[in-house]
């Protein structure tokens, strides 16, 4: 059987995603359904870290209260608890961030902010690399395609930071053919159902089965590999 691990998902009820409004407590137990269909064995629930409406306490709390109701109905699915962080807030609690990692790695999906790829902005990546002693994950980076050029994604590359695209960069045609290259040339680590908005089907499947047939067959491997490996706290250089 052909598993999968999803480094970033949207399956919590009541705690919303990056850019999408939390699930209900029936969509969320139909969203683990077809997760299961589509032969995930483990998930990252990393709902999104809102600073105005939760303490880190408060967030944690219903973040793991929420894994915890859903693990039985998730079997055999494993889920392992994440977090998507604000870039803004991880800058101002650059210490404070061990609780909000995937899993017990040292990763650590990011939320970066809309605006221009600057060299302030890189040494700002750079540095939170550094005191934070995590390694981060730009989350959905599909999400600023339209915004950043693909030598964006190389500087943002130069700081250490790994790139996660979702199913939308490569289901959505004029997406498509940047996500295939970042992947193929190993500038993107990681393909995950992402931020889904609540009307939005998975279709990990297909995202996966598309990388299978545009890409040489040792690449695949590598990219769906890469997301066990990142639970199993690899070092970063095994991602390049």
């Amino acid at each position: 059987m052909n598993y999968y691990v999803d480094v970033h998902a949207n399956l919590l009820p009541g705690l919303p995603a990056v850019n999408s409004s939390a699930l209900t407590a029936e969509k969320a137990s139909a969203r683990l359904s077809v997760c299961k269909e589509s032969n995930i064995k483990q998930s990252v629930a990393a709902p999104f870290f809102d600073s105005a409406r939760f303490s880190p306490e408060e967030f944690l709390a219903a973040r793991d209260a929420a894994i915890a109701e859903l693990s039985a109905e998730a079997q055999p699915m494993r889920l392992v608890p994440g977090a998507v962080v604000s870039l803004s807030w991880c800058m101002e609690h650059p210490r404070e961030l061990r609780p909000f990692v995937i899993g017990g790695s040292d990763y650590l999906l990011i939320d970066l902010p809309r605006e221009a790829v600057t060299e302030e902005f890189c040494e700002t990546l750079a540095r939170l690399r550094i005191v934070s002693g995590l390694c981060p994950i730009a989350a959905d980076i599909d999400r600023y395609f339209d915004f950043w050029s693909p030598e964006d994604w190389f500087a943002l590359r130069q700081t250490g930071m790994l790139l996660q695209i979702s199913v939308n960069g490569l289901l959505q045609q004029e997406y498509r053919k940047l996500s295939l290259y970042l992947l193929a040339n190993q500038y993107a680590h990681f393909v995950a159902t992402g931020s889904r908005q609540i009307e939005e089907p998975l279709h990990f499947t297909e995202a996966m089965r598309m990388i299978q047939r545009s890409l040489p067959a040792q690449l695949y491997r590598r990219i769906k590999n890469n997301a066990g490996m990142l639970l199993s706290n690899a070092e970063p250089a095994s991602f390049m």
